[in-house]
């Protein structure tokens, strides 16, 4: 795996359930067109449940494949102004980095979920949740490619980048869709400016997934209380 995959930028997704309705604000809609309609969230920028379903009724978690996908024009406008062949980004690089996200939020969410004494397992079943994630418009502000004048050229930045999650939850063993997440976020690096490298961004991105992962394993322990 090259350089760049090992360093990867992540902004941050979030998913929160909650029960009760609201009214759709901004561009979202009240109701899906799979059904789903909009519920109250304070976390995320829109969430989405099925009338009934409770999470309480899911021990176990199956984590499907992570989609990741670019904003538009990303590699064109990250390599405009690197002059060097070794420091531009490739399409290859572009496949590392998908791949290093995928498994960094498997990894996250397992260790997450399975400190809360949720099983992560491979198959289906009527008390396993599966989550359907895809991370879209991904935008890495900086990425380290770890070039060949190491030290030399540093990179300053407010902002790591930005990503949106859309999140899909459903019953695995009917595949029934019962709710749904969407979120975008920016990091802000601290609120301040700092120097992006390989070893900064891993840690952030690690964070944040580590932090998003236990706002979905508090709302499992919430339904799990009422039952």
């Amino acid at each position: 795996m090259s350089h760049f995959a090992r360093q990867f930028i992540v902004t941050a997704f979030t998913v929160v359930l909650c029960s009760a309705p609201a009214s759709a604000s901004g561009p979202y809609p009240d109701r899906t067109d799979d059904g789903l309609e909009r519920i109250e969230s304070k976390k995320a920028d829109a969430v989405y449940w099925k009338e009934g379903a409770d999470l309480g009724a899911y021990d176990r978690v199956r984590i499907d494949a992570v989609e990741v996908s670019f904003r538009k024009n990303w590699l064109r406008d990250q390599n405009r102004d690197r002059r060097s062949p070794s420091d531009r980004v490739s399409s290859d690089d572009m496949d590392d980095i998908r791949a290093a996200l995928a498994e960094a939020f498997r990894e996250e969410f397992s260790k997450e979920l399975e400190k809360g004494g949720y099983a992560v397992v491979d198959e289906n079943g009527p008390d396993v949740l599966l989550l359907q994630p895809a991370i879209v418009d991904l935008d890495v502000t900086a990425p380290d490619m770890g070039g060949s004048q190491p030290g030399i050229t540093r990179t300053y930045t407010a902002s790591a980048g930005e990503m949106t999650l859309n999140l899909d939850l459903r019953d695995s063993a009917s595949n029934a869709l019962i709710g749904r997440a969407i979120d975008r976020r920016e990091d802000h690096a601290g609120g301040g400016i700092q120097y992006s490298s390989r070893i900064t961004n891993r840690a952030e991105a690690e964070r944040i997934l580590r932090s998003w992962a236990s706002i979905l394993r508090e709302a499992l322990d919430d339904a799990h209380a009422k039952n």
